[in-house]
């Protein structure tokens, strides 16, 4: 048999190659060399990809510079600067948003984002975001349209919307400044301008009345005319012998629901919250302490409230004492067992049935949120302080108030001129 003889060359060949492919093995990281005598070094952490771009004419240099790379990554001195605006995003939402922000919020920072952000500058990356991409976003934001599905037409967005989407644009960048990915944010040097160039007649008066609008509320002629049909329709349901209990509890309900939104200004969210414990009746107090939501895929939930001034112990009017006590009668004499007075309630779907009860009762139609509204302006329009007024809404400090309610006080201001001018 002829003996088989190996090249020494080609032996030292392939040796060399199994020699590098156990170092392949052993090796942490990858790396890939480029003519232009650089290296891209990458390498994977919990799940997270870091990368970066080195000086390295050989493979030698460059492994050396991966073990180099690897080591910081894995003592957290690395800092990858090579997200895209969308991958930080991510990062941003939870590190930062879930952990100090409701469901309901993080939800509305996803639609935002998702609809309207990401898809104009999520594969930007953080170091190539200027001040003039994000202008770009804004400027065609303010001649964009909702899109809602269930309306015939949509209107053009209201600059209050997009400076929404503007603050969370800011707050993302102002993490990854935080973090050191940015040396700047770009979005603290735009201001919002909302004058238009258009030319479109539909879209100008659109952009005037967005412009023009302000809070939408009853005055005091129609506040006294909802509180008495209220008032009447709750007494209808309550001593009907014709309805079955559910239908009873529902109705009355209701009107019990708009009633306290009337004449407490408490949020939505907050009178979903409440327990027969928070309303009292001998003490004439109403108490939050607590808010409760609904959200797709995880149903209702209690949280904690907005602010920390939200949390407020406040006085009933005595003209709503007397309907409680019936309310209360009922859940009793219906041996209702939820803690939340008005957890058989639909959360949204009482907006809606809102709407619709105006339009019934021939009654100006505002938003449920709006009745918050209606309360502090027919306080303000009989001389309460406005201290008072933002403690009881549970705003966060007087200047939210003094901003919402700019325009009454000024019809207030001008009422008081009148006055002196009548001595």
């Amino acid at each position: 048999m002829a003996e088989i003889t190996i090249d020494t060359d080609v032996l030292k060949t392939l040796l060399k190659k199994a020699e590098e492919n156990e170092n392949k093995k052993n090796q942490e990281g990858s790396y890939y060399l480029y003519k232009n005598g650089k290296a891209r070094l990458s390498y994977m952490l919990n799940h997270e990809y870091y990368r970066t771009t080195v000086e390295a004419k050989n493979d030698d240099e460059a492994k050396k510079q991966l073990v180099l790379f690897v080591e910081k990554v894995k003592k957290g001195n690395f800092i990858n600067t090579n997200y895209t605006f969308a991958e930080f995003a991510q990062i941003w939402l939870d590190e930062k948003i879930r952990k100090n922000c409701g469901e309901r919020c993080v939800k509305k920072y996803i639609g935002a984002l998702n609809t309207r952000i990401l898809p104009e500058i999520g594969n930007i990356k953080l170091k190539d975001l200027t001040k003039q991409k994000i202008e770009k976003l804004l400027n065609k934001l303010k001649v964009s349209k909702t899109n809602y599905k269930s309306r015939k037409e949509n209107t053009t967005l209201k600059p209050a919307t997009i400076k929404k989407w503007k603050n969370i644009i800011h707050s993302c960048l102002e993490y990854a400044l935080e973090l050191e990915l940015i040396n700047k944010n770009p979005c603290s040097q735009i201001k919002l301008n909302f004058t238009s160039t258009t030319t479109d007649e539909k879209t100008i008066k659109e952009l005037v009345k967005n412009k023009r609008q302000k809070i939408n509320y009853y005055n005091k002629d129609e506040f006294k005319n909802v509180c008495n049909i209220l008032e009447n329709e709750f007494k209808f349901y309550y001593y009907s012998n014709t309805i079955s209990n559910n239908k009873k509890l529902r109705e009355v309900g209701r009107r019990m629901f708009i009633m306290l939104a009337l004449k407490t200004g408490m949020r939505r969210s907050e009178i979903f919250g409440l327990t027969l414990e928070d309303l009292s009746i001998e003490n004439a107090t109403f108490d939050v302490n607590k808010s409760r939501h609904y959200l797709a895929g995880k149903g209702k939930y209690t949280s904690y409230p907005k602010n920390d001034s939200s949390i407020r112990k406040k006085s009933l009017p005595k003209s709503i004492l007397s309907y409680l006590k019936m309310y209360f009668d009922l859940l009793y004499s219906l041996d209702y067992k939820e803690p939340y007075i008005f957890d058989y309630l639909n959360i949204d779907g009482i907006c809606s049935w809102f709407d619709k009860w105006q339009d019934k009762n021939n009654i100006r139609n505002i938003r449920l949120h709006d009745l918050r509204h209606c309360h502090a302006t027919i306080l303000l329009s009989l001389g309460v302080d406005i201290k008072t007024i933002s403690e009881r809404l549970g705003h966060s400090n007087i200047e939210t108030t003094l901003n919402i309610y700019a325009d009454v006080l000024e019809e207030l201001d001008e009422k008081a001129s009148e006055k002196i001018d009548s001595l």
